[in-house]
């Protein structure tokens, strides 16, 4: 079952469409989505996360609260586990909008499709683009609830077929990442990859030693290129240290993840930058680089 949700701003809390697709025995059996009023407090629209998936306030006036959402979530869920690329994000959603309207968490095991997609393919970027393209998936409409999710589904397929198996526990397994979880007693624990070549957990110089080790910035040298539309170079920089990130103006053989923040949604065939170029060729002579898009490195900020 793969799921993709849209939000109305920064906040986690603030759902504002959302996305599934069912997968029975390999096949995608149903679909299913809608938009979201999120939590009271949280409905303001932010102008980048309009930019980013089109929908407004507007758009929402009669769509069900996020308790109504969530009870036709779990239902249509009915048991299965959750797929979400960067499912880190998604997870936190429905955290901080039982949270912001007083209610359990629910009761729900997930992985993350971008996590297996950086076991299956080495890519440029993990965008969901750029992996439904390594799948073989035409995928135009990024940010499209219900088109990411079915795109997830697809990726997760894809990386099933090249691991040669049907289970996702044996695909997991295979590529030693762990289940992710969350339960109504308000535990949870995030999908990621366990194999002995992981980021060292560590903070960088000038870096935030108290940052959370788990977030997925943390250890990352982060480079950026373009003009960010949500802040400023000084603010990220700040931010990036706050996370345990060492931010850097220049891309070298040091750097993890380039920003590209003149390229807001980045797709397989797109001219790149020349920050992002350099990146392509330190990935082709055997780096682990990735280049990221503005709205990736929000989600990522916070996860």
């Amino acid at each position: 079952m793969a799921i993709d949700f849209e939000t109305a701003n920064e906040h986690r809390g603030s759902p504002c469409a959302v996305g599934m697709t069912k997968v029975i025995d390999g096949h995608i059996a149903d679909t299913w989505g809608t938009l979201i009023q999120p939590p009271a407090g949280l409905r303001v629209f932010n102008p980048f996360n309009i930019a980013i998936h089109g929908i407004t306030a507007a758009d929402v006036v009669s769509a069900p609260g996020w308790k109504a959402a969530l009870a036709d979530i779990v239902a249509f869920t009915d048991g299965l586990p959750l797929v979400a690329h960067n499912a880190g994000f998604d997870m936190s959603v429905i955290r901080a909008a039982c949270d912001a309207d007083g209610m359990a968490w629910p009761e729900l095991r997930y992985t993350c499709s971008q996590v297996v997609a950086r076991r299956t393919w080495k890519l440029l970027s993990y965008s969901l683009p750029y992996c439904a393209d390594a799948a073989g998936v035409a995928f135009a409409d990024h940010h499209n609830a219900g088109a990411d999710a079915t795109a997830a589904a697809e990726v997760m397929l894809a990386a099933l077929r090249s691991a040669e198996t049907t289970s996702l526990d044996s695909l997991l397994d295979g590529h030693r990442i762990r289940w992710g979880w969350m339960t109504t007693a308000g535990e949870w624990l995030g999908s990621h990859y366990r194999g002995h070549n992981a980021r060292p957990r560590k903070p960088l110089p000038d870096a935030n030693p108290n940052a959370d080790p788990d977030g997925a910035l943390y250890g990352a040298t982060v480079c950026l290129t373009g003009k960010l539309s949500s802040m400023t170079r000084d603010e990220a920089f700040r931010t990036l240290a706050e996370v345990g990130a060492q931010p850097a103006e220049n891309v070298t053989k040091s750097t993890d993840i380039l920003v590209s923040a003149s390229q807001s949604r980045l797709r397989p065939g797109d001219t790149l930058s020349g920050k992002a170029k350099k990146a392509q060729a330190l990935l082709q002579s055997g780096q682990d680089i990735e280049v990221i898009d503005e709205d990736e490195f929000l989600r990522r900020l916070h996860c």
